[in-house]
């Protein structure tokens, strides 16, 4: 008889895991994805189309847009700023967020000399010197959003993990999809940027 009610009680509890991570799947992806035409020659034994499903035609594996530069002071300010600091918390609670530490343009911030300086200009820190900041980091209710499950639903997700089973995203970081040498605006690689 308990036998049946842990299992009753699993069942509920990954059918209710089940339904919050669909609804936090984006549904604005999926209006907007193009219906692909079916492939009209398949071939089984081609390498080629097998692949196909994890790349888009003319969209790129990952994002290459940076959501947290390290290399620059204002990327640090987004923390602490209040303004801006729950968009960037829920941003670093999205596992998908973490493919941009993998890219080689994330690194190359650092050797910027404009980002190097905005180290020694002090009106970088003009956020982390306004005495509005500090007294909202005074107030114990700016902690509270920790207590949001909201917070945590996206660590949560299994949407969120899939960059990282998608060959493509790999495909992307080594160059394999990259093979436009006339394009200067082409993202850059570990590998290069031409073929």
């Amino acid at each position: 008889m308990t036998r049946n009610k842990l299992l009753a009680l699993a069942a509920a509890a990954l059918l209710s895991v089940s339904l919050v991570s669909h609804a936090n799947q984006a549904i604005e992806a999926e209006a907007s994805a193009k219906p692909t035409a079916p492939a009209t020659n398949v071939n089984m034994f081609d390498p080629n189309y097998w692949m196909t499903a994890f790349t888009a035609p003319g969209q790129p594996a990952i994002s290459t847009e940076l959501k947290f530069n390290a290399a620059t002071p204002s990327g640090w300010m987004q923390w602490i700023d209040p303004k801006t600091h729950m968009p960037t918390h829920m941003t670093f609670m999205n596992p998908t967020s973490y493919a941009q530490f993998m890219q080689p343009q994330f690194y190359m911030e650092f050797m910027k000399p404009e980002n190097m300086m905005a180290w020694m200009n002090p009106a970088s820190y003009q956020v982390m010197m306004d005495p509005q900041t500090m007294n909202h980091w005074m107030n114990p209710a700016s902690y509270m959003h920790m207590m949001d499950p909201a917070m945590y639903q996206e660590t949560m997700n299994p949407a969120n993990y899939m960059t990282y089973l998608n060959p493509a995203t790999y495909a992307g970081w080594m160059g394999a999809q990259t093979c436009d040498p006339e394009n200067p605006d082409q993202t850059p690689t570990w590998f290069g940027i031409g073929c």
